[in-house]
């Protein structure tokens, strides 16, 4: 099989995620999730797109694509997220944007982080309590894999679609954290910290408090353990940047 031709492009795996405005729950109703399937499945192959992974949330969307011109993924995005806003403004009779901003994309850098990507993906309706597995969230393709649990999908079942070899860029010390890397809101962000501290003090057997050495191992122990920014961990914890940083010093 021949090589993919990246064109520049450090991947040709993206996760995308779309939110809508003021994070207003324009995916409420059942209509306009199925809405936005069907228009994410029917404009695949005008913009020659594989849709690997999605699911289809209340507020927003997770979307992973596979595509080898990325100015075709933003065509497509632009075009569903366009037919999209139409459909929504006709029913509720309203006029405005829709989408909270364009839609935000990740590059996929290995396999590894491939196959995080699809764990999170499904597990958005589990995380968020509405199903106690994937298999029972019926917006998301988790039954197009053809199996029962998370842990069996495999490369295989990823590429069956995709006719070109697949080719990740080389990079070295990747820190890919299983989910973490692909909180898209504050409100994921916060809760996954807040379980992360909640492991910590199980593990040290004690309460979370502003005691400067606590708070330091705290703040050390969620950076090694995922990718989060200073910021979002500074308004979390209620602490300024500033903090964040010589505590992450060891200062």
């Amino acid at each position: 099989m021949s090589r993919i031709a990246r064109n520049q492009m450090e991947t040709t795996f993206f996760h995308n995620m779309t939110q809508g405005i003021n994070k207003e729950y324009i995916f409420e109703e059942d209509r306009c999730k199925k809405k936005y399937i069907e228009l994410l499945q029917k404009e695949l192959n005008e913009f020659n797109i594989n849709l690997i992974a999605f699911t289809i949330m209340n507020n927003h969307a997770h979307i992973l694509l596979h595509t080898e011109n990325i100015s075709n993924m933003s065509k497509f995005m632009k075009t569903i997220n366009e037919k999209f806003a139409m459909y929504y403004n006709y029913i509720n009779k309203r006029v405005g944007i829709v989408f909270r901003n364009r839609y935000k994309s990740q590059p996929i850098l290995s396999e590894k982080q491939l196959l995080n990507c699809i764990r999170y993906i499904f597990n958005n309706p589990v995380r968020a309590k509405i199903v106690l597995n994937p298999e029972k969230y019926i917006y998301s393709n988790f039954k197009d894999f053809q199996v029962s649990q998370i842990s069996e999908i495999s490369l295989d079942k990823i590429y069956k679609n995709i006719n070109n070899s697949i080719d990740f860029p080389n990079v070295k010390n990747q820190k890919i954290i299983a989910e973490a890397e692909f909180l898209d809101t504050f409100e994921d962000t916060e809760i996954f910290i807040k379980e992360l501290i909640k492991n910590y003090e199980k593990e040290k057997d004690l309460m979370i408090c502003k005691n400067t050495e606590e708070m330091k191992k705290i703040v050390q122990y969620v950076k090694e353990n995922t990718n989060i920014s200073h910021k979002f961990l500074a308004d979390i914890l209620h602490i300024s940047k500033t903090t964040i940083s010589r505590y992450i010093k060891g200062e």
